[in-house]
């Protein structure tokens, strides 16, 4: 979609043939690994014409757009549900047995059906369920108990053994296993186990979805709506840019509402009569805040790009990346400069203790940029590479809340200040020897068929250009040379909170013109939930 171009909804005399004009609203709901977003807000589960997401999904199609969603239950079928804009009366709803909604193929197959059904000028897609930034594509396939016991130079079997750690907090070569072999320890190794439960699509899978359903006619969604939590990262965003116009995102958590601001939305579309993929992407956000502010402890922080801007964030990046890496080959004292100001940035909460700190594996990138200038000054070329990240994220922040979280009433999540709302991937930032069980694929550079096992593609973002490896990966492996690998942290099904009724607002929700933040006080203790 061009810059200039807008969305709009028909007038109500101007239905037609259903579907033939106006926007498609297409949802890609993958519940069927979490039973608690399966039957949001019921005990047990409600038939699908009674799911909390479809009546939402009824009230979007009365407001002038057309809807289809692929949604997945819990130990339940995969259904297909489609409603013609102004009919929600009209819905039909379709069992299409099981999907493998981790697969491009299903996002891919359901994106064409829709058009198919559909035929409209504009798309629009919103991704339920969880979200975690990086996500590696792995062949299960390929996870022997050879590959998963060490893996040497050269691609040969190794005899590492993998034990948990005493404290029960990850997983480490157990005592007397050979030396791993590189400066860099996970490099050539895997991580031993891999998430219990259902991980969300991987990064490199939903570009490759959205790339084969581009090339069967459907259009390039104007907006891609990440209704999950940590999937405004940079890496996802960087993948995904070709293939859309307009990202929304939330940067750490974001509160599961079942469809309920997809109504406003569109109404907001409906009574301005028309509005760009910025606008649009916009009120998504602020929507969402919207619902979860109403119920009180729920702080969450949203964003929006325009995904042009990625090729300009990344080069920023990379003038900092290559400015750090220099300064810790250069300076002994570098390295302890740059974790001083990793350790100070905003974090978020990867690990799911609800601390916002390090060794939290998400850092928020334009806050890093702020921390790196506090701690070199402009002049210096960290600094001054620092202050053009911070510059090429300028008006990504849509909103951000300063709050608690109920999920732990003892926390203040302040996302305030107008830097933040992209984040990164730090596979140890704290330098404490733990690694995140993605580090293996992260680092990886081009994906070697035997190095690691399993790790079937890569991001663009990360691979190897011209036989060196990406900027932001040279920066990382330098950062973290010369510090003692303990093991792998536990690999975990990402968390996506649902809501606390209980709950009533503390404080007032931020507006657009609120100034910068000063440093929060801590809100008053109440009594217990």
């Amino acid at each position: 979609m061009p810059p200039s171009s807008t969305l709009s909804l028909p007038a109500a005399r101007r239905r037609g043939p259903a579907g033939s004009h106006g926007v498609l609203f297409a949802v890609y709901a993958p519940f069927g690994g979490d039973p608690v977003l399966s039957r949001w807000p019921r005990s047990s589960q409600a038939p699908i014409h009674q799911q909390a997401l479809v009546q939402a999904l009824k009230e979007t199609a009365a407001q002038g757009v057309n809807v289809a969603a692929l949604i997945d239950l819990h130990d339940d079928d995969s259904w297909l549900v489609e409603i013609p804009a102004g009919r929600p009366e009209r819905m039909t709803v379709h069992s299409v047995w099981k999907q493998d909604m981790a697969r491009p193929q299903a996002l891919s197959g359901f994106l064409r059906r829709a058009h198919a059904r559909f035929p409209c000028g504009a798309l629009v897609l919103a991704l339920e369920g969880h979200g975690a930034g990086f996500v590696p594509e792995i062949d299960p396939l390929r996870l022997t108990p050879e590959s998963i016991t060490g893996w040497q130079a050269g691609g040969q079997a190794g005899e590492v053994r993998w034990v948990q750690s005493a404290d029960g907090t990850g997983y480490e070569p157990e005592a007397g296993s050979p030396a791993l072999p590189m400066f860099s320890p996970v490099l050539p190794m895997f991580s031993p186990v891999l998430p219990a439960a259902g991980m969300p699509m991987s990064t490199w899978a939903l570009a490759a979805a959205l790339r084969a359903a581009r090339a069967r006619g459907v259009p390039r969604p104007a907006v891609l709506h990440f209704n999950n939590c940590f999937n405004m990262s940079l890496e996802l965003l960087h993948t995904v840019a070709p293939h859309a116009t307009v990202a929304t995102g939330y940067g750490n958590y974001n509160f599961f509402t079942a469809g309920a601001a997809y109504p406003r939305v569109f109404q907001r579309l409906r009574m301005a009569g028309g509005a760009s993929a910025e606008e649009l992407g916009r009120w998504f956000a602020l929507e969402n805040a919207a619902l979860l502010r109403a119920k009180g402890n729920h702080p969450t922080l949203g964003a929006s790009l325009r995904l042009s801007r990625v090729r300009s964030v990344t080069a920023a990046l990379d003038r900092l990346a290559r400015a750090m890496t220099a300064a810790m080959q250069a300076a002994a004292g570098a390295r302890g400069r740059i974790r001083q100001a990793i350790v100070a940035a905003q974090q978020f909460d990867s690990d799911a203790d609800q601390h916002l700190e390090t060794p939290d594996q998400v850092t928020d990138l334009g806050s890093l940029a702020v921390q790196l200038q506090a701690v070199f000054g402009t002049g210096d070329p960290i600094g001054a590479a620092a202050a053009g990240v911070e510059s090429a994220l300028k008006g990504v922040w849509q909103y951000g809340d300063f709050e608690r979280p109920w999920t732990d009433e003892s926390q203040v999540w302040d996302f305030r200040a107008r830097y933040l709302g992209v984040g990164i991937f730090l596979p140890d930032p704290a330098l404490q020897g733990r690694w995140d069980w993605r580090s293996p694929y992260y680092l990886a550079g081009i994906a070697d068929p035997t190095l690691p096992p399993a790790h079937r593609a890569q991001i663009p973002f990360l691979s190897d250009l011209g036989g060196r490896r990406p900027d932001w990966v040279a920066f990382l492996v330098e950062y973290h040379r010369g510090t003692a690998f303990k093991g792998f942290l536990p690999p975990r099904a990402p968390v996506f909170p649902v809501f606390n009724a209980r709950f009533k607002p503390e404080f007032p929700p931020p507006t657009d013109n609120d100034p910068a933040p000063a440093p929060p006080k801590p809100p008053r203790r109440r009594g217990g939930r």
